[in-house]
């Protein structure tokens, strides 16, 4: 499902696998409620086991491509975990992919600079 050009939420369970196993980010226990988040060159990805689901619904991934300037979609990530903090679901698991992209988003100025991306608000203020 692709809610904006820059982000795509995906539940297809071999496609999250082959990309944690190409990104060497493959879970080593099944057992208990995972999440982890990488970068594919300048592309966040934020990954969801959650045991308890049924079998074909364990595995989401989200993909925000070029996430330095791509801001709105991070805090889009950040509102819908809140959501389910909030509703009590997954709580523990919940919390912790929350500050993993909630680390990434404050950082966002030093991956721009990394990156060789102008500032996206210095970019507008040129514009007027």
């Amino acid at each position: 499902m692709n809610l904006q050009p820059t982000l795509r939420i995906i539940a297809d369970e071999v496609e999250i696998i082959d990309c944690l196993v190409d990104n060497r980010e493959m879970f080593k226990t099944f057992d208990t409620n995972k999440t982890t988040a990488f970068l594919v060159g300048e592309d966040f990805h934020l990954v969801f086991y959650l045991a308890d689901n049924e079998p074909d619904n364990r595995f989401l991934m989200y993909i925000v491509e070029d996430f330095s300037v791509n801001e709105e979609c991070m805090a889009f990530i950040v509102k819908q975990i809140e959501e389910q903090i909030q509703q009590n679901h997954n709580v523990y698991i919940m919390k912790q992919a929350r500050n993993k992209v909630l680390d990434m988003l404050y950082m966002t100025d030093t991956f721009r600079a990394l990156f060789g991306k102008t500032n996206v608000k210095e970019a507008d203020e040129y514009y007027y």
